[in-house]
């Protein structure tokens, strides 16, 4: 096989954790029952519009404590011969509670062979004495805090009732930035309510900001969901594939190259969606994206111009596309 066909056009999450740890890394998912205040019956707020009781946490056994989620995964993937591990706490949000309650979920699966701590929440739920109590781990363990940003357009996020705006994400960049954590943004690319210039600058925004990580997304509606019970389901269809295929790769082209893309496209759940990728299996879409990266010789960072790209040096990662216009990749995401 051609050397050119391993060259991948985005920083993909597999490789670079292959790289930064000598071997495969596998994450682990887990549901530490933390809810969501923005979900809460007593909050009135009624959660985002797309997300149901689960809280993207469909994949994990509920009714097995922490650190029998933990084990009985590592056992598993032990199994494959793989010995290094992310703790993922996925579903919900996951610094919702008092302080001491975090701190005995997060040490109960710092066990051998975990090597990263991987916390999800929203930006609103960051106070710093929860950064810090993140960063207390970070002399053990890798750190990684994972955002909800969604939309970088305040009227998207109002109209997908996220209760934070863009200000406030910014805020817990910045103010995480002082402390030894690795930060992860959540973004959704085909929201009918955004237009792909919303998409662009969101991606000009987390590169100006310096995120480590981006995890992108493909909007998918589960019947549980306010959006699922309206049935406005239509109105979604009004972003296509090849409208999403479009936007994922104008974000890609002005993204960082230094940043990592930890998904391209979501993965939902195989029961009770009623809308999601249009139908297609993942790895369909993911190889859609990447046949229009090959074909129109786009690459990550190749349009970026801010944050760490305002040097206007161009690396090793942007030279091997410029030097090899016909290079391909392999699918990642």
């Amino acid at each position: 096989m051609n050397d050119q066909l391993s060259f991948r056009r985005y920083r993909d999450l597999k490789s670079h954790l292959k790289e930064k740890y000598g071997e495969t890394v596998h994450r682990i998912p887990m549901n530490a029952g933390f809810g969501c205040p923005h979900r809460d019956a007593q909050s009135g707020l009624g959660g985002c519009i797309y997300c149901d009781s689960t809280g993207s946490g469909f994949s994990v056994d509920k009714s097995l404590s922490i650190t029998q989620q933990i084990e009985k995964r590592i056992r598993e993937l032990e199994d494959r011969g793989i010995r290094k591990f992310i703790a993922y706490f996925q579903a919900g949000s996951n610094t919702y509670g008092s302080l001491e309650k975090l701190e005995e979920i997060y040490r109960s699966v710092l066990i051998d062979g975990v090597v990263a701590l991987d916390v999800s929440t929203r930006p609103d739920l960051v106070p710093d004495e929860v950064l810090a109590l993140l960063d207390s781990f970070s002399s053990e363990v890798d750190v990684i805090l994972e955002l909800g940003l969604q939309s970088v357009n305040n009227s998207t996020l109002r109209r997908i009732n996220r209760k934070h705006s863009l200000a406030d994400f910014i805020d817990a960049v910045v103010r995480a930035r002082k402390y030894k954590l690795e930060l992860v943004a959540h973004v959704i690319t085909n929201l009918p309510w955004d237009s792909t210039e919303d998409v662009i600058e969101c991606a000009r925004i987390l590169s100006s900001l310096g995120v480590d990580g981006v995890k992108m997304h493909s909007l998918y509606v589960v019947k549980d969901s306010p959006l699922g019970q309206s049935g406005d389901l239509e109105f979604l269809s009004s972003i296509t594939l090849d409208d999403f295929i479009f936007r994922t790769v104008e974000f890609l082209d002005h993204l960082d190259p230094g940043i990592v893309i930890h998904r391209l496209v979501s993965d939902p759940p195989r029961e009770g969606v009623v809308f999601g990728n249009w139908g297609l299996p993942k790895i369909v879409i993911l190889n859609e994206i990447q046949k229009r990266l090959v074909s129109e010789n786009r690459y990550q960072g190749r349009k970026c111009s801010l944050g760490k790209c305002l040097t206007g040096k161009r690396d090793e990662w942007s030279r091997r596309f410029e030097e090899s216009p016909d290079s391909s990749g392999r699918d990642a995401g």
